[in-house]
């Protein structure tokens, strides 16, 4: 699909529709070749479309293996511990200057 001398399909511009043209299409070729389940590899956006595919097929697919996909946000690297989270939500309502504004003249 589009790369090589390969086909070049008309995509719709709605993306949701094109998207599920691209699908549709990994179809036809796995019945093309006539494979019950197979193995699927997606690089960068093929990731997301081989994402795509195994929800929509998920019989299809024996093993899903996606290289740096697009559209999946990374981890974090750094986690913020619980309790630190928990201390944070606990403190959230407060002002900091609420003291001063509290002790009046004399803050």
């Amino acid at each position: 699909m589009r790369f090589g001398r390969s086909s070049r399909p008309n995509f719709s511009s709605d993306s949701m529709e094109a998207e599920q043209q691209m699908v549709k299409s990994i179809e036809e070729w796995r019945k093309e070749m006539k494979l019950k389940e197979f193995i699927l590899l997606g690089h960068s956006m093929g990731g997301f479309l081989a994402t795509s595919y195994s929800i929509s097929y998920p019989d299809k697919v024996k093993h899903l293996i996606l290289a740096d996909p697009w559209g999946f946000p990374e981890r974090p690297t750094e986690v913020v511990p619980l309790w630190i989270k928990v201390i944070s939500y606990m403190l959230q309502p407060f002002n900091p200057l609420a003291g001063i504004r509290v002790a009046g003249p004399f803050g």
